[in-house]
């Protein structure tokens, strides 16, 4: 599968000359349990793990231009050897299986437990909030002996801001892809533009 991550240039070097992703999964024990929780990464809306666009690098660009100018998108190549690995936000039936999850009273008193610990919050409250039901609801699958290796969803697209928010018009508009661990990834180059012309 051919996939592509938007990152600063110094990122994007230092990815290169190791070869490989820097991993955040060790910050889910922080998270989820009753270790630290006031210093680590945040999670995105799909929890850890590297994100990238699928067959899109145009949406990788676009993603890391709302952060920094100076940056570049890697082609990331991966082989998928289990399709019940992926948690699909873009199939019915695990979205009615989050849905209920997330709904449960007890799910959301611990994720609002999990949330109001963490300090700063600059991730934005959505992304956050999701974020942490998602890494609960990849905890209680793994507990049913289904163990999640990456996360696949719709991006959408947004309108401008109004007072502060944007506002979701529910058109997707690509296809995003989180690779939970980075040994999962095949190869990783530079992804040129040019190569399109």
């Amino acid at each position: 599968m051919r996939l592509y991550h938007g990152t600063t240039t110094s990122n994007a070097q230092k990815i290169l000359k190791a070869g490989k992703f820097h991993s955040d999964l060790h910050g889910i024990e922080s998270i989820l349990y009753e270790g630290q929780r006031k210093k680590f990464k945040i999670p995105g809306s799909l929890g850890y793990g590297i994100y990238t666009f699928v067959d899109n690098p145009s949406m990788a660009l676009r993603f890391i231009n709302k952060f920094d100018m100076d940056n570049q998108v890697l082609q990331v190549n991966v082989d998928i050897e289990n399709p019940d690995n992926i948690l699909d936000f873009t199939n019915p039936n695990h979205q009615e299986q989050f849905r209920r999850f997330s709904q449960n009273l007890q799910n959301v008193q611990k994720a609002n437990d999990i949330f109001n610990a963490i300090p700063g919050k600059s991730n934005g409250k959505i992304d956050l909030f999701a974020g942490i039901m998602t890494e609960l609801f990849i905890v209680y699958l793994r507990k049913n002996g289904i163990y999640i290796r990456f996360v696949k969803k719709q991006t959408e697209t947004f309108l401008p801001p109004f007072k502060n928010s944007y506002q979701r018009l529910g058109i997707p508009n690509g296809t995003e892809f989180t690779i939970r661990y980075p040994e999962d990834i095949k190869s990783i180059k530079q992804y040129s533009f040019k190569e399109e012309s």
